[in-house]
């Protein structure tokens, strides 16, 4: 089950960045604003906060995407060159990993501790909120 959610996380941070670039920005707008919303709301973030975190905040999405977007990058063309298994996935989880921990001290600058604490913990629970609500829909629809 673990394997499957993290199969889908994967699938779900990949659809909304090629949401913004398969010509459905709108789409991907309403993506982002619920993440602000959702962020915004539990990390109860005041004025202040909001403006400090919310750049740092978007270059660390932009960094992330752009990594995801490498590895399914890399994963195509060894598919597509018949060496599926040559993507060395370690390098790019390291470079997940780095980047998050990079991250988590811009956070710490900008934010309190406990609230910077919470940031990828609450990131994760807003995917989590939206699986749940595909989960759902799906099941209404069959």
């Amino acid at each position: 089950m673990k394997h499957y959610l993290i199969f889908i996380l994967s699938v779900f941070i990949l659809s909304t960045s090629t949401y913004a670039q398969s010509g459905n920005p709108e789409r991907h707008q309403q993506m982002e604003a619920l993440n602000a919303e959702y962020l915004t709301k539990n990390l109860n973030l005041n004025t202040q906060e909001a403006q400090s975190f919310w750049p740092v905040y978007n270059n660390y999405r932009r960094e992330m995407n752009n990594l995801f977007r490498s590895r399914h990058e890399a994963r195509k063309q060894a598919k597509e060159q018949g060496t599926p298994g040559s993507v060395d996935g370690l390098k790019f989880e390291t470079l997940i990993l780095d980047t998050k921990k990079r991250y988590l001290k811009q956070f710490y600058e900008v934010l309190p501790k406990a609230k910077a604490d919470l940031v990828y913990p609450t990131e994760r629970e807003f995917r989590e909120h939206l699986i749940n609500q595909l989960k759902e829909r799906r099941e209404k629809r069959d």
